[in-house]
């Protein structure tokens, strides 16, 4: 379904009007949607890990090179986002995500087999430089949420025709509160029923969920602190 029944969705709640076309209109509203849509699907993209904007890429060393760009449209890692190699069934490339722990390694001359990887200076960085030929491979969340009428996806919308790729009633839903706040009206109900629908959506997708409201939060690799004072008695 092309995004502009969700538009015209939004509309008919808000003003009572079903215009025809959105991108390129002139009118007001219009204007103010095609502008606040794009800002509503990238809130949802970056709601949750989903699996349909999941995607995996595989690089190949050429064995000099330490760090390597990312695929064009990729947005982030996962939340758990493990880089594999290929030709070893029990180790994976550690993922060091301290700079100077990794610099520490990298400049010591340190050999983890196949070796470390981090992420700085808008590159995956790995020590030691894989070996000519060596490949990896890593999930990751790509940018490109909107799909054109011809199958291309892209990073935005910029026709009536395009699609989204991920629920479109959430555009809906977000239109609707995200336009009442700019008009500075109540949109409590409305924005609540944006996160419902997103909670909805996100608990039924595979994937992790980035947002998290009333829960207890852990961190990956950490201990729970034991709840009692220690050394001695009170």
């Amino acid at each position: 379904m092309a995004i502009l029944a969700a538009m015209q969705a939004a509309a008919i709640r808000l003003v009572g009007k079903k215009p025809t076309v959105f991108f390129g209109a002139n009118g007001a509203l219009e204007i103010e949607f095609c502008d606040l849509l794009n800002e509503v699907a990238a809130d949802i993209a970056a709601s949750h890990d989903w699996q349909a904007l999941t995607r995996i890429y595989t690089l190949t060393a050429d064995g000099t090179s330490s760090e390597y760009p990312f695929p064009s449209d990729y947005d982030r890692q996962l939340l758990k986002s493990n880089v594999q190699d290929p030709e070893n069934w029990i180790y994976g490339y550690r993922h060091v995500p301290d700079i100077n722990e990794f610099s520490y390694i990298q400049n010591r001359g340190f050999q983890l087999f196949p070796g470390i990887w981090t992420i700085y200076g808008g590159n995956m960085q790995f020590t030691p430089p894989p070996r000519a030929g060596q490949s990896a491979y890593y999930p990751y969340v790509s940018k490109n949420w909107a799909q054109a009428s011809g199958g291309t996806s892209k990073a935005a919308f910029d026709a009536d025709t395009d699609a989204f790729l991920l629920p479109e009633r959430l555009l809906t839903l977000g239109l609707i509160w995200r336009w009442r706040d700019n008009k500075n009206l109540d949109y409590t109900g409305d924005q609540e029923a944006f996160v419902k629908a997103i909670d909805e959506y996100s608990a039924r997708d595979g994937g992790s969920r980035i947002y998290r409201s009333g829960v207890r939060r852990s961190l990956p690799n950490t201990v729970t602190a034991f709840p009692w004072a220690l050394g001695g008695s009170n």
